[in-house]
Parts: C-alpha cells; sequence; structure tokens
C-alpha cells in the first residue's frame, strides 16, 4: 500500500512552497526527497498559483509503475528504479525514483518529478537494476514530448513501450505527462494531479529508441560486464585458496567418474563383442545344419538313383544273361547239326556266328551298346547308327557311352 505525506515551510525569495515528499511503499519509507510545488498540501495537491521555475516551461512527470520487465537477476529478484532526463550530454540531470526491493518484473513507484523544459523533444527513462557493483540496464526509451504538448490540456497518460539494451521489446511503464507554461497552451494550473495510478486511465503512448541513447545504453552496458568481470576476478582471487582444495576434490571426482564411465564403456563394447560374436556363430551353425541337411538329402536322393540304376542293370543283365544263354544253347544245337551257314543261324551270338563261319572268321559281331554290359577290347557295338570298337575291357556304366567315353570307345 502507497501513502504519501507532505509538510510545508516557506521561503521568502519564491513565491512557491517547499513541500518534503516521503513515499511509503508496503510499510517501508523508500525515499526522503523535497519537491517544489505551489498550492494546497494533501494527499492531492491542488495547484492554484503559478508552477515552479518562475513561469518557466517546465515538464511535470509521476512514474507510476512498469509491467511484465525481463529480469536481470541470475538469482533472486531484481531491484528495480527508475532514472529520467531530458539532456543525455547530462549525466547529472537524471533523477531517479526510489529502489523497489524485490519488485522483480512489475515494480511500482508512483513518484513525481518536474523538469525545465528547453526545447528538448525527447524524455529519455531509464529502469536500472540496483547491484553491490554496476547497476543494470533493465530497460530503456525515449518519449515524444509533442504528444504531450498536443494532448488536450497539455496533459498526457501513457503507456510506453520500453525495450532491452538489445533492442527488443521489454514491457512497459505507465507515465502522467503534463506541460506547464508552454506558449499556447492553458496549463498554468492544474487541479486534482494524483500521483497514484489507482484511479488513473492510461491510452497508448508512443515510444521509441533513440540512436543516442542507444549508444549510452551500450556503454553503460559495457561497464556493467566490466564490473561484473572484475568482481568476478576479485571473487576468484579471494576463492583460489579454496578453489584449488574445490578444483583437485572435483578433479578427482571427474576423474573417478570418467574412469567410471570409461568401464561402462568397456563393458559395453565387451557385451556387444560377444553378442556380436555368438549371433555370427549361431549364423554359422544354422549354415552348418543346412549345409548337411542338404548334403544328407542330396546323398539320400543319390542313393536312391544308384538302387534304381542297380537294380535297373540287374535286370538288365540278367535278361542280358538269360538271352546270351539261349543263343549259346541255339548254338551248341547248330554247333551238333553241323551248321556251317551264318546266314541260316538263327542265334546272335559272336561265338555262335564264329562256328558257323566253320572257324574261318575271328571278326567279333556288332551289337546295340548296352549301358551296363560287359565288353572286352575289339568288341564291336552300335550306337545312335555308328560302330564302334572296345579298346578295353570294362564293365559298362549309363554314363560311359561310346560317344562320350573316348578313352573305352574309338568309332568304327
Amino acid at each position: 500500500m502507497l501513502s504519501t505525506t507532505y509538510s510545508s515551510s516557506s521561503s521568502s525569495t519564491s513565491s512557491s512552497t517547499s513541500v518534503k515528499q516521503t513515499v511509503h511503499v508496503d510499510g517501508q519509507v523508500h525515499v526522503d526527497r523535497h519537491v517544489h510545488v505551489d498550492g494546497h498540501v494533501g494527499s492531492q495537491v491542488q495547484f492554484t498559483k503559478q508552477c515552479p521555475y518562475g513561469g518557466a516551461p517546465t515538464l511535470a512527470i509521476t512514474v507510476h509503475s512498469a509491467t511484465v520487465l525481463k529480469d536481470v537477476e541470475a538469482f533472486g529478484k531484481q531491484d528495480p528504479y527508475l532514472r529520467l532526463s531530458l539532456d543525455l550530454d547530462n549525466a547529472k540531470s537524471f533523477q531517479k525514483t526510489f529502489v523497489h526491493k524485490n519488485a522483480g518484473k512489475n515494480p511500482v513507484w508512483n513518484q513525481s518529478f518536474t523538469l525545465p523544459l528547453n526545447g528538448e523533444s525527447e524524455l529519455y527513462i531509464e529502469i536500472m537494476d540496483e547491484e553491490t557493483t554496476a547497476d543494470a540496464v533493465i530497460a530503456y526509451a525515449a518519449i515524444p514530448i509533442n504528444q504531450v504538448i498536443h494532448a488536450a490540456g497539455g496533459s498526457f497518460n501513457g503507456t510506453f513501450e520500453v525495450y532491452t539494451a538489445g533492442g527488443k521489446p521489454n514491457g512497459t511503464v505507465d507515465l502522467t505527462l503534463t506541460a506547464y507554461n508552454v506558449p499556447g497552451l492553458q496549463t498554468t494550473s492544474v487541479k486534482n494531479h494524483n500521483t497514484s495510478s489507482a484511479t488513473t486511465s492510461f491510452v497508448r503512448g508512443q515510444s521509441h529508441i533513440n540512436e543516442i541513447h542507444q549508444k549510452r545504453i551500450r556503454s553503460i552496458k559495457n561497464k556493467e560486464a566490466m564490473a561484473d568481470a572484475g568482481m568476478a576476478v576479485a571473487g576468484g582471487l579471494l576463492a583460489v585458496a579454496g578453489g584449488l582444495l574445490a578444483n583437485k576434490v572435483s578433479n578427482d571426482q571427474r576423474r573417478q567418474e570418467q574412469e567410471r564411465k570409461e568401464a561402462e564403456y568397456q563393458k559395453q563394447v565387451e557385451r556387444e563383442k560377444f553378442e556380436s560374436e555368438r549371433k555370427r556363430f549361431e549364423e554359422e551353425r544354422a549354415s552348418f545344419e543346412r549345409a548337411q541337411v542338404e548334403e544328407q538329402t542330396r546323398l539320400e536322393r543319390e542313393q536312391i538313383k544308384i538302387s534304381s540304376s542297380s537294380s535297373s542293370s540287374l535286370e538288365r543283365r540278367e535278361e542280358h544273361y538269360n538271352s546270351n544263354h539261349q543263343d549259346r544253347s541255339r548254338c551248341e544245337h547248330n554247333s551238333g547239326n553241323h551248321c556251317h551257314d551264318r546266314h541260316s543261324c538263327s542265334c546272335s551270338c559272336s561265338h555262335c556266328h564264329g562256328s558257323c563261319d566253320g572257324g574261318h572268321s575271328k571278326k567279333h559281331g556288332t551289337r546295340d551298346w548296352d549301358p551296363v554290359g560287359t565288353y572286352a577290347a575289339g568288341d564291336k557295338v552300335k550306337y545312335h547308327g555308328r560302330d564302334y570298337i572296345c579298346l578295353q575291357g570294362h564293365t559298362s556304366n549309363p554314363t560311359w557311352e561310346p560317344t562320350q567315353a573316348h578313352s573305352l570307345w574309338r568309332a568304327d
């Protein structure tokens, strides 16, 4: 809660009254400063005489509050105050509000100031955070005064946007601006000039970043950074002794942590390697088992084929044997009957033909090639319409065809 008390004292050299203003916020006294006004003293100041500076043009400013400011404090809440001036070249011309401790992003001041107008075009405001080293810039802005002069009655209740040092919007500030003794304006007196924002209605006002003002803010930021760096260096020097021990402990902890991580990494690598080897072994085993099954299947098929071929070969041999036996029987019968005509002999064996030739012919008879027959060197066979002579004795195989087995057969 904010309250304002005044005490009056007269002066023989001035028609103004010296009013001592003490501002109370949340039950605490934050500032004790003199504000020179004329008129009735109370919770509301009623001006009935000319304003300060002997009728010279004057700008009265009431700083009410700021809203949603960026917090520049790394820890805790910021302690904002606002300072203002019409002259950037004169650092001593800046007037400031009290510091609202721990106000954070929404400080409240409700404090009034007057500044002499000497043709200045802009009011410069800077919201700062009080620090133990160099105060930090929270926000700033330049406010054109012509919007006040052209306002009804020369008074303007405005909400103005403020900016960070980097030029980005950073909340708003509520101000009441009143111009006095400006040629063409009837503002030499005012009634019900209230410092509280509770009953004041605000409209959006114009504000912007002035290039010269921006350079000043950047300079302040640089000094702030240097101060922070200096404080850090000083703090570092003071903490060297303790820091060495803490650093050693920290280094030991980091080393132990690093060793733990490396050990875990090695375990992970070993696990991955083991899993990879296990997977590869399982794949190889599965491949080997598949190959075994395929080979077993192939062997079984070959065995079945060989068995089938052997059975067929045995049947053909038995048939061939029976045929030869019958031919020999007929041959012996023919020999007993003194068969000398080879053409009249009904048998087909080479022995019979030899006998039927009366022993004069030693030439073997020609017959069709038998895939499982038994042949002696010099035997002749017919295969695919051609005659072949056996080169060496053997028992035939279905794959030893006369056209393929050149070591066994030669075309006649």
